[in-house]
């Protein structure tokens, strides 16, 4: 039974809505959509997906791609040329080095991908970070929530819920690229196949080809070590294009060498997104941001009023926080329960610290350390409004929890492209990991 709607967001239901089809079977058809994607434990299985109303949903889109703009903007004023505003950022070099000659290739295509993080609280949603780059998670596994809740709504006769094919919006992207170069719509997808704990995995690697080959894209995958034979170098370029899609973090973890794809790129190889979008990816941008820069207008700063939290870059400098006047320190010092600590370009939940899971003197050090270097976000905490969601575990046992969610919109191209999530049900706010017990999810509109 579901509840009467009159608030939005998370406030829809009060109970999880029903599906019309028995937990086991739901069970086997997430379960069977979703192998091969990850190497976590198929269960427990979420009987209901995240829904919102159709308004929140597409409001959601929207802002996910109004602030990856503005975020391009927010780089682009950050200095005049690519070493001011590296400069500006606090880039670390060695976490760049794909950058290619062609500054207008790297500034047309710095925000093609992007994931954003975001926590729907009381208030609505607020955006915690931005990934951008070609190589963060969740686009396949959404994809296989979404063709299983099709599949569940199909069985029990109801109406599908409303989602987004994420690979029509990257195959536009792809299009309009090699459009560019003159080329027919083709790309490599550039990135090397593990076991799934950081590599990605070949099934994974399989749904990016033929989503972008359902839609009219060539496109074939190459292991890195393997991209300038298939490139056809020394020679003339048979593949001008290529997608992004591995983590320079995670292939320093494996040992492998990104060696040819900077020699490709020297060959006139192209790939997307550019280095430059790890320029956005630094959470000192929507700081910088959420702190106000004198070019914004009043079109932005409402954007980001509404939608990002309170976030300062760490330094030993006065701010306003609630209306009254602080030492950034001596706020952080004093109000550690309202607070998180992330490191500027950290990924995945590293160099994350939440104040109220850390001691009094190693939150403070942890400050001083941030004043010191520069380099940590301080942001407020958001907590997840609660969303009610039935479990099933293997054992056939199902548990009603208080979802704590994270939501991830994708932006491809400049469009929304779906919406992946995962959740656990801490009572106090903290790091939401699938690795860590959560579950993961899609978020979908109810028509």
């Amino acid at each position: 039974m579901t509840a009467t709607c009159t608030a939005r967001w998370f406030d829809r239901y009060r109970e999880p809505p029903e599906t019309g089809v028995a937990p086991g079977r739901i069970a086997e058809i997430v379960v069977e959509e979703m192998r091969g994607l990850r190497p976590l434990p198929a269960y427990p299985v979420a009987l209901q997906p995240l829904l919102l109303p159709v308004a929140e949903f597409r409001e959601l889109l929207r802002a996910a791609t109004d602030l990856l703009a503005l975020i391009r903007r927010a780089v682009l004023h950050a200095g005049p040329d690519r070493a001011g505003r590296i400069a500006a950022l606090g880039i670390d070099r060695a976490d760049v080095p794909l950058f290619t000659a062609d500054e207008d290739f790297e500034l047309r295509h710095c925000a093609d991908m992007g994931r954003a993080d975001v926590v729907i609280g009381p208030d609505g949603p607020r955006f915690v970070e931005f990934n951008v780059s070609g190589a963060f998670g969740g686009m396949p596994d959404c994809h296989a929530h979404q063709q299983a809740w099709r599949r569940i709504a199909a069985l029990a006769g109801r109406p599908a819920y409303l989602g987004v094919d994420p690979w029509v919006h990257l195959a536009a992207l792809v299009e309009r690229t090699c459009a560019e170069f003159g080329v027919p719509p083709g790309i490599v997808v550039v990135n090397d196949v593990g076991d799934g704990t950081v590599l990605a995995t070949g099934r994974s690697v399989q749904m990016w080809l033929d989503g972008l080959r359902t839609h009219g894209i060539e496109a074939t995958h190459v292991q890195v070590a393997d991209l300038l034979d298939t490139l056809g170098h020394p020679g003339t370029l048979r593949h001008p294009v290529g997608l992004c899609g591995f983590d320079l973090d995670d292939m320093r973890t494996v040992g492998h060498d990104i060696g040819p794809a900077r020699r490709a790129l020297d060959a006139g190889f192209r790939m997307i997104p550019s280095q430059t979008s790890w320029l956005l990816h630094t959470k000192k941008v929507l700081a910088r941001l959420s702190e106000g820069v004198p070019w914004m207008g009043a079109a932005d700063r409402d954007l980001v009023a509404r939608y990002v939290p309170w976030s300062r870059v760490v330094g030993d400098r006065p701010v306003t926080w609630r209306g009254r006047r602080y030492e950034l320190p001596q706020l952080l010092i004093e109000h550690r329960e309202s607070f998180v600590l992330k490191g500027a370009t950290g990924c995945s939940a590293q160099e994350v610290s939440f104040g109220s899971w850390t001691e009094p003197t190693d939150w403070a050090r942890l400050v001083d350390e941030g004043v010191r270097t520069g380099y940590p976000v301080a942001q407020e905490i958001v907590r997840s409004a609660p969303y009610p969601v039935d479990l099933l575990a293997e054992t056939g046992e199902i548990t009603r929890v208080a979802a704590n969610a994270v939501v991830s919109p994708f932006v491809l191209g400049g469009v929304g492209a779906g919406c992946t999530a995962r959740f656990d049900w801490a009572e106090r706010p903290g790091v939401v990991l699938c690795a860590n017990g959560a579950v993961e999810t899609c978020l979908l509109a109810e028509l």
